[in-house]
C-alpha cells in the first residue's frame, strides 16, 4: 500500500441489539463507513474492533467484529458489522462504544458509535444473564448503554430513579417527546396487566394488512386487546367501528394508547400512527426508549420487490413479515434484519378468493417518485412535470386507443383504471375514456374486491401483482418507461419480471394491446408456465396468513425478542 493514503473511519453507527445464545450473548449490528469496502469479498486487510469501556474509562470489552454486506449509496459494500459480546462482560453504569479500524499503512483509526434511529425506536430494557440494560441516545446522539446488575437489592428503584432523572433533565431542556414519560407514568395504573395491540395503516385508510389483521383479531381472537387507529373522515370508519375498539386518530385516547401499547403494527410505517401534533421528524430517536419500547411490527403493504430500501438502521422493526422465500433471502442479505423476519404470508392474502368471471380488466399502474412528492414531503409536485411525461402519454394513449375500445366492445369487457394513491389527484377528473372504461378512486377501500373480480390484470411494477398471482389471475406487465423508471425510481431488484413474472412483459402501446387481445380471445386463462412460477413463489397457498402473523407476534412478546 506504499504511496496510498491510510484508510480511516468516516462514521460508525449501531442499528440494533439482539440477545442470542440462550440469553448469554448480546449481538450488536451496525455499519461502519470507510473507504475500501467495495468488492465481492470483505476487505482482508481491514480489521474492525469494538471497544466497550467502563464509566471510569478502563476497557471492559474488546471484540473483533465480523463484516456484513450492505447496500449503501447505490452499491453493495462491506460496511456492515456484527459484534457478539458476552453479557457477563458488559460493564455496569452508563457507558459508550467505539470502533477501531486497523489497516496497513497507518495508525489505527477510532470513532465513537452513534445510535441509529432504528436502534432507538426499538430500544427497551433487556433483562438476561444477571443484567438489565438499555440503549439511550446521548446529548450528541451517540449510543449510550445503561447497565445494572439484576436482580439486586433496590435494583428496580434505582432503575426507575435513573429514568426519572433523565426524563426531568429532558423536560427542562425541552427535548422532543419529553412529555411521554410523565404521560405514561400517570396513566399506567389503568393499564396494569394489560397488553395493548395498536394496529393501523395510513391515518385515513383501512384496507390493507392492518385492516385484515385487525378484523381477524376481533373475529377470531377477542382475548387480545387490539385497537385500530383511524381518522373519522375515513370512508370505512363506521363499518370498522361496528367491530369495536376503533380509536379516533389523534384523540386523547389514541395518545394514551400510543405510550401504553405493547405492540405497534402498521402496514406502511408506524409514523402514520403518530397523533397529528406529535413531531414526526423526532419520533424514531425520541419515542420508543421513553415508553419502554413497544414491539414494532411491519405488516407491509405488499411484497417488497426492492428489499434494498428496507434497512434496520432507519426502521427498527422487531418483526418484518414476508411471503416468499426469495424475498426473505433478499431482505436478510443486506437490510440488517435477520431473526426479525417472519415468513408468515400477508394477512390480506386471506381474503383473496376469486369471484365468478366478471368480464373486467383491471389496470393498476404504480407511481413514480420523480412525478409525485415523497411521503410526508411538503412539495406539491415531483422533479418532472406530470403533464407530457412518458407516464401520462402511455396511460392516456392506452385509455383512448380506438383499438382497445374495439376489443372491449367485441368481447364484452369493461376496463377499470385504479391510479396509485400518490397519483390519484392527476386522475381525479379524467377527460379520457369511454363507456367501457371507469376510473376508480386510488384511495378506495374496496381494492381487494376490485382485484378479486377482475379477469385480467395489467400493471407496470406494482407489487399488488403478487396478490393477483396468489388469486391465479392472468396478467400483463407494461414496462413502457423501463429506462426512466430504472434511473429515477427503482433500484435493482431480486425479482426480474421477465424471468420470474406471472405474465408477459410488454414495452410499448401496440404490444400491450396485442397481449390484451390474446388473453381476451383465449378467455383470460393463465398459461401453465406462469402457474408454475406462482406455485414456487409463495411459501404458503392457504388462508391462514393472519393466524401465522398473530402467532409470530405472540412469540415475539413471549420471548421478549430473545433467541
Amino acid at each position: 500500500m506504499s504511496g496510498t493514503a491510510p484508510v480511516r473511519l468516516v462514521a460508525a453507527s449501531l442499528h440494533g441489539l439482539d440477545v442470542i445464545d440462550g440469553g448469554r450473548t448480546l449481538r450488536l449490528t451496525g455499519t461502519c463507513r470507510r473507504p475500501g469496502t467495495d468488492g465481492a469479498e470483505p476487505p482482508a486487510d481491514q480489521t474492525l474492533t469494538l471497544h466497550w469501556s467502563a464509566p471510569d474509562g478502563t476497557e471492559a470489552v474488546r471484540v473483533v467484529t465480523e463484516p456484513r454486506l450492505r447496500y449503501e449509496d447505490g452499491a453493495y459494500r462491506w460496511t456492515g458489522y456484527v459484534a457478539d459480546v458476552p453479557i457477563d462482560r458488559i460493564p455496569a453504569g452508563t457507558t459508550g462504544l467505539e470502533i477501531e479500524l486497523t489497516a496497513p499503512g497507518g495508525e489505527p483509526s477510532r470513532v465513537a458509535v452513534h445510535a441509529a434511529p432504528g436502534a432507538l425506536a426499538a430500544s427497551r430494557p433487556i433483562v438476561t444473564s444477571g443484567k438489565r440494560l438499555q440503549l439511550y441516545p446521548s446529548a450528541s446522539e451517540l449510543a449510550e448503554v445503561v447497565t445494572q446488575a439484576y436482580p439486586a437489592a433496590f435494583a428496580g428503584i434505582r432503575w426507575r430513579a435513573g429514568r426519572a432523572v433523565r426524563a426531568l433533565k429532558d423536560i427542562v431542556r425541552r427535548r422532543p417527546y419529553a412529555f411521554v414519560q410523565p404521560l405514561r407514568t400517570l396513566t399506567r395504573p389503568f393499564f396494569l396487566g394489560r397488553e395493548i395491540w395498536l394496529v393501523g395503516e395510513r391515518a385515513d385508510t383501512a384496507r390493507d394488512n392492518g385492516f385484515h389483521l385487525f378484523t381477524y383479531l376481533r373475529r377470531e381472537r377477542p382475548d387480545i386487546q387490539a385497537y385500530y387507529v383511524l381518522d373519522p373522515s375515513s370512508d370505512r370508519f363506521e363499518e370498522l367501528s361496528a367491530l369495536g375498539r376503533v380509536v379516533r386518530h389523534s384523540s386523547w385516547r389514541h395518545r394514551v394508547l400510543m405510550v401504553q401499547a405493547t405492540v405497534l403494527a402498521n402496514a406502511y410505517s408506524v409514523k402514520h400512527m403518530l397523533p397529528s401534533r406529535w413531531k414526526k421528524q423526532h419520533y424514531l430517536r425520541q419515542l420508543g426508549w421513553r415508553t419502554g419500547g413497544a414491539y414494532r411490527v411491519y405488516l407491509k403493504h405488499g411484497v417488497h420487490l426492492n428489499t434494498k430500501d428496507v434497512r434496520r438502521r432507519t426502521g427498527g422493526y422487531d418483526l418484518f413479515l414476508t411471503a416468499s422465500p426469495a424475498e426473505t433471502q433478499a431482505a436478510r442479505a443486506t437490510s440488517g434484519y435477520d431473526r426479525q423476519i417472519a415468513e408468515t404470508g400477508m394477512p390480506r392474502f386471506d381474503a383473496l378468493v376469486p369471484t365468478p368471471p366478471s368480464r373486467t380488466i383491471l389496470y393498476m399502474p404504480t407511481w413514480r417518485r420523480y412525478l409525485a412528492p415523497e411521503l410526508f414531503s411538503t412539495g406539491s409536485s415531483g422533479e418532472i412535470p406530470f403533464g407530457g411525461s412518458t407516464y401520462q402519454r402511455f396511460i392516456d394513449g392506452f385509455l383512448s386507443s380506438e383499438r382497445l375500445h374495439a376489443l372491449l366492445e367485441q368481447h364484452g369487457y369493461q376496463l377499470e383504471l385504479m391510479p396509485h394513491y400518490n397519483l390519484r389527484a392527476q386522475y381525479a377528473d379524467p377527460a379520457i375514456g369511454g363507456d367501457r372504461i371507469t376510473v376508480l378512486d386510488g384511495g378506495s377501500s374496496d381494492i381487494q374486491q376490485v382485484m378479486r373480480r377482475c379477469d385480467l390484470f395489467l400493471t407496470d411494477y406494482s407489487s399488488v401483482h403478487f396478490d393477483l398471482a396468489y388469486l391465479g389471475t392472468p396478467m400483463i406487465y407494461t414496462h413502457f418507461d423501463n429506462e426512466e423508471y430504472a434511473a429515477g425510481h427503482a433500484e435493482p431488484s431480486w425479482f426480474d419480471h421477465e424471468r420470474d413474472g406471472f405474465g408477459p412483459v410488454t414495452y410499448d402501446l401496440d404490444t400491450t394491446i396485442d397481449a390484451v387481445e390474446r388473453y381476451l380471445a383465449a378467455g383470460c386463462v393463465r398459461e401453465q408456465k406462469y402457474d408454475d412460477r406462482a406455485q414456487h413463489a409463495f411459501t404458503f397457498h392457504d388462508h391462514d396468513n393472519s393466524r401465522r402473523t398473530v402467532e409470530a407476534i405472540e412469540e415475539l412478546i413471549r420471548t421478549r425478542g430473545m433467541s
